[in-house]
């Protein structure tokens, strides 16, 4: 009878001691979570993209983290992309004004075509498989010669 009380107990001393090591774990992450800023609210109006090969290394309270600090780099990134494109079509004003004015014409004429060309071509899905033969009348034409 004695082992039988003894085991109950120490099981129930393990059990005990269990939750309180949770309930430590729990504060101390909360804790943790409250120093870097990631509060219940943040963690539902978070949003963003992890880094190439993060999501297999990550664990949830690290994810919430990258996509704060993604959230607070956001604006400055948006900002400078923007610059960027100011300062490189500045870039291409300031080279086109190097060309005489048939050149400028002939950039003009190139920049059309190509646009034309790219309006006509399939869209990706629609474009044919490089592994798959094209169905023409050369191709025809050789198959029936091997007959």
């Amino acid at each position: 009878m004695s082992n039988a009380w003894g085991r109950s107990v120490s099981v129930l001393v393990f059990t005990a001691v269990c939750v309180i090591a949770a309930a430590q774990e729990k504060t101390q992450e909360a804790k943790g979570n409250s120093e870097r800023g990631i509060t219940s609210e943040s963690r539902e109006m978070v949003k963003g993209r992890l880094p190439r090969y993060f999501a297999s290394l990550v664990n949830s309270e690290q994810r919430i983290e990258i996509y704060l600090i993604q959230s607070k780099f956001r604006d400055q990134i948006s900002e400078l992309k923007q610059q960027l494109e100011k300062l490189e079509a500045k870039q291409m004003q300031d080279i086109e004004a190097v060309l005489t004015a048939d050149q400028r014409d002939k950039l003009f004429d190139f920049r059309n075509n190509s646009r034309k060309k790219r309006s006509k071509e399939p869209a990706s899905s629609e474009r044919r498989n490089p592994t798959q033969p094209e169905k023409d009348s050369a191709n025809q034409t050789s198959n029936m010669s091997n007959k």
